[in-house]
């Protein structure tokens, strides 16, 4: 996916990580965010209460590609230290996606490239998304404008390329992504009906993190803490 606002840097260093995976046999499509012009989330919360949107473009066709694709990798420009504004706006758009993750364990590459500064600061703010997402995070790749003509080598890609073979099986969640998920089943559990349908569904509500995952007993017990915690303060919505 290719958030930058043009077809140039960020475009090009796909395109080489596309050569890559077609040698590995992978099937693989670029989509250049800015040629379909989608529309701003009017933050009407319809995604998060009702499971649908009233906005008509592209969007829920990107986001079907998102959802049917076998891994994801996410690239996008440096602009005043964070993502492009391309990219941030379909994040927008993506809104329910924290109550209700379709994508939950995709294996998913970063790809971040500037002229000057600020590759940290934005690829924690995709990475942030990407948690919310609920995703299988597989690393990233960066350039700026020291060692923006080095090649991208395959080893940059591996651990992508292996998430992908394996489904996102065995993938290892850090505290924060364990904290993340046991805000969502809580809100599930107290707060959003919609959400409680889709997390019970999906046989979500009663695990501290997704099923695929690899969680040791600390984690777990962590996690079931949390959970526990956070259903006592954060109160059902009274009818």
């Amino acid at each position: 996916m290719n958030g930058s606002g043009r077809k140039k840097n960020t475009y090009y260093l796909l395109k080489s990580i596309e050569e890559i995976l077609i040698n590995e046999n992978f099937e693989t499509e670029i989509i250049n965010l800015y040629k379909e012009k989608l529309e701003f989330c009017t933050r009407c919360e319809v995604c998060i209460l009702k499971d649908g949107c009233f906005i008509n473009d592209k969007c829920s066709e990107i986001m079907k590609k998102v959802i049917e694709c076998d891994g994801l990798i996410i690239g996008t420009p440096v602009y005043l230290n964070n993502m492009s504004g391309v990219l941030k706006n379909f994040f927008d758009r993506t809104c329910s996606w924290f109550h209700r993750t379709p994508v939950s364990q995709k294996p998913t590459l970063l790809l971040a490239n500037t002229q000057g500064s600020g590759i940290k600061k934005t690829l924690n703010s995709v990475k942030e998304v990407m948690i919310q997402w609920g995703v299988c995070l597989t690393g990233s790749i960066s350039r700026n404008g020291r060692n923006f003509n080095k090649p991208i080598k395959r080893h940059e890609l591996k651990n992508f390329i292996t998430s992908v073979n394996l489904n996102g099986y065995e993938y290892i969640p850090s505290f924060k992504e364990i904290y993340t998920y046991n805000v969502q089943r809580t809100l599930a559990t107290n707060v959003f009906p919609v959400d409680k349908k889709y997390w019970e569904e999906n046989n979500l509500i009663d695990s501290v993190y997704f099923k695929s995952a690899k969680i040791n007993l600390i984690k777990k017990f962590y996690g079931n803490a949390l959970y526990k915690f956070l259903c006592k303060v954060i109160k059902p919505i009274e009818n």
